[in-house]
């Protein structure tokens, strides 16, 4: 019996059986790298955020599902196709460019109203409070980039911060924003996913920090006890200081042990203390 030919390439013309997962086209796995500037995916999380799209704007096209490749947990990945994207935004803004957000510097004023009555900091929007955290990081010496829409669901990445210039031990560090309304705790739910990114075996992280504007519950706070190597919560205790611009303080050493026993009868202290004051200058 005579074998029946592969449908051809929608590229090239050779045979193949592997299909577009979006377009439905026939299309060989050479051909896809080859015109990567044709068949390039984009995150939903990334099309909503840098093309200013709604979800809605996205119904009427394809989608691609594949697992989170950071958290296996997590709901599906959505890619779309990055052309698609582009046209979208040409025909709604009148043009395919990314929507780049540039940070706006929380100025002394606004910094010292907040630290008048914190609870203030509940009225703000989950994304103004992440432009909070990133211009502390900021002011604390690191670069920051926001990962993407702020509604996403649990164990996300929300910024992701390194530091500033040249620096003989780099790092690239998670920060997770959680914000609240009410006086609600961040739960050990929370907690425990987005250890799970950062342990996750494609994780790029070396180090993860929770940022609330309340507290942390006991569950919690256990869990990051007992997963310092990676873990680090900040409350609105820390948001406080931070508002002062008190980054460098012995609270921040909290996780870091008063000694190290290296080997029997060999323990090396560790000490702890103020390394730096905020400029009393500044008025707030």
């Amino acid at each position: 019996m005579a074998k029946t030919a592969k449908p051809p390439c929608s590229e090239c013309g050779k045979g193949t059986l592997r299909k577009h997962p979006i377009l439905g086209t026939y299309l060989c796995a050479n051909c896809q790298r080859q015109h990567q500037n044709k068949y390039r995916y984009i995150t939903k999380t990334r099309a909503l955020g840098e093309y200013r799209l709604k979800p809605s704007d996205l119904e009427g096209l394809g989608v691609h599902e594949v697992d989170n490749p950071y958290y296996k947990k997590a709901a599906p990945m959505q890619l779309y196709l990055l052309n698609q994207i582009e046209e979208l935004s040409k025909k709604k803004w009148g043009s395919p460019e990314p929507y780049t957000v540039e940070f706006v510097e929380f100025s002394n004023k606004l910094l010292a109203w907040f630290l008048e009555d914190t609870e203030r900091l509940k009225q703000l929007p989950p994304d103004k409070f992440q432009y909070l955290i990133a211009d502390r990081l900021e002011n604390m010496g690191l670069s920051v980039q926001l990962v993407g829409d702020v509604y996403r669901k649990d164990g996300g990445v929300d910024i992701i911060a390194y530091p500033n210039g040249n620096y003989a031990f780099p790092f690239l560090l998670a920060v997770q924003a959680k914000h609240h309304h009410s006086s609600r705790k961040t739960g050990a739910p929370d907690v425990r996913d987005f250890h799970g990114v950062l342990t996750s075996q494609a994780s790029p992280f070396h180090m993860g920090m929770i940022v609330t504007n309340t507290s942390f519950t006991a569950d919690a706070q256990w869990f990051a006890d007992n997963n310092q190597t990676l873990l680090r919560l900040r409350d609105m205790k820390d948001l406080s200081r931070w508002l002062k611009n008190d980054f460098v303080n012995e609270s921040e050493w909290r996780e870091i042990p008063e000694q190290v026993e290296l080997a029997p009868g060999v323990t090396i202290k560790i000490p702890k203390r103020q390394l730096w004051l905020p400029d009393k200058s500044v008025n707030l």
